[in-house]
């Protein structure tokens, strides 16, 4: 496809392919102004869908692109973004000073939070129902891998013990692939929320349910803020802990399930994370895990 035939961009002279990411999508930076992301394998209908979630939150926070066009061309479906300036914070995080790292995080997670004030709408699908039938589809292939791992078995016992938590939570727009580089950073300056192909309705604190798997190994003070700058600087409630915890262990299900079914090379390095993720959690023992609470 040639970009360059969109009518949107024919006053457009610089156009320059981007490499970044681990998307099937195809990016290109049109002169330091637009995003165009075009999707061979997917279809009008679900960019427009992205782009109606994503349009919602840009008008809750500027942090997030605004989406000019979503159209088809040469049989391709695209969408037309703007162009935010910035290195991936997997890349920055750790070029910054403990102090810049945290107020990152702050700023982040005031992002996340107006982005999780628009509500599903009323006659969308329950979260208990959907994430309830995952679980349930999840815990036969994880007891295969758990079988010879007693902590892993912990996992599945401690889920099912806690799954009643997640009855009559509310959706809200999502993310819903959020990690370091998934934000970008310029002159030591949070500057975007992006790649919002997976933006949905979701419970807002699932949100949050990779933090020990990709964010905290990158940076504890930039997960801290996230979730300080996420309550106002207020202290976080029980209740918020209780769900976090309980989604990071259905993570551990998902992703080792993942990793032993799908991405056979990516084994050991899934089991480094989830190994640390219960070691955070001393196995689902503790409520607060020990990068939050200051302990190793």
């Amino acid at each position: 496809m040639d970009i360059r035939s969109i009518p949107f961009l024919k006053n457009n002279s610089s156009f320059e392919f981007i490499e970044e990411g681990f998307s099937a999508d195809e990016k290109w930076c049109v002169d330091h102004t637009y995003l165009v992301r075009i999707s061979p394998n997917g279809d009008r209908q679900r960019l427009d869908l992205q782009a109606n979630l994503v349009k919602a939150a840009n008008k809750n926070d500027s942090h997030i692109p605004f989406v000019h066009e979503v159209g088809v061309h040469d049989g391709s479906p695209y969408m037309i973004l703007d162009y935010i300036k910035g290195e991936n914070g997997r890349v920055m995080l750790p070029k910054l000073s403990q102090e810049a790292q945290y107020r990152n995080g702050q700023q982040v997670g005031q992002t996340l939070y107006k982005m999780h004030q628009i509500p599903a709408p009323i006659n969308y699908p329950a979260w208990d129902h959907r994430w309830i039938t995952k679980v349930e589809r999840l815990l036969p292939r994880f007891s295969k891998i758990a079988v010879e791992n007693k902590r892993y078995e912990k996992v599945a016992r401690f889920v099912m013990n806690h799954l009643h938590l997640i009855y009559g939570r509310p959706s809200c727009v999502q993310h819903y692939d959020f990690h370091p580089g998934n934000i970008l950073i310029h002159e030591e300056q949070f500057t975007g929320l992006i790649d919002m192909q997976k933006i949905t309705y979701a419970d807002p604190i699932n949100e949050f349910y990779k933090m020990e798997y990709f964010n905290v190994p990158i940076s504890k003070a930039y997960s801290r803020g996230v979730l300080d700058g996420y309550h106002d600087n207020n202290a976080i409630p029980t209740s918020f802990w209780k769900l976090h915890r309980l989604y990071a262990a259905i993570h551990i299900m998902s992703a080792e399930v993942w990793a032993n079914e799908i991405a056979l090379d990516q084994q050991e390095r899934f089991k480094i994370y989830t190994d640390f993720t219960l070691s955070q959690f001393d196995d689902f023992d503790l409520l607060i895990p020990k990068w939050y609470a200051g302990e190793s």
